[in-house]
């Protein structure tokens, strides 16, 4: 029973500790949808223009868009992954693909 707790005590802090900031949500996501290496080496940019625009709605959703300048490139839809949303949902953050089409 203690090995049992031991187990799920480190996977909720592995879990909180991957989401408790916007930019590790972010990288997480990126990994977890199979791209590790663009996870690793992008940067990750505040995009102002979406924010600003659209500073109404991602403020009632309490989310924030971010732009990779190395983005991860899908070959089923050939394109680039560069914007993704990151959700706010008490003290952890939550990543997603973000786009307006």
């Amino acid at each position: 029973m203690k090995k049992l707790i031991g187990i799920v005590l480190i996977l909720g802090v592995f879990f909180v500790s991957l989401h408790s900031t916007p930019k590790m949500a972010l990288r997480f996501q990126i990994f977890f949808m199979g791209y590790p290496k663009e996870a690793l080496l992008t940067e990750i940019r505040d995009n102002k223009s979406d924010n600003r625009f659209y500073k109404k709605e991602l403020a009632a959703l309490n989310s924030k868009t971010y732009i990779l300048t190395k983005p991860p490139f899908e070959k089923q839809t050939a394109s680039k992954l560069d914007t993704f949303s990151v959700l706010k949902i008490g003290f952890l953050y939550f990543a997603e693909y973000y786009s307006l089409l």
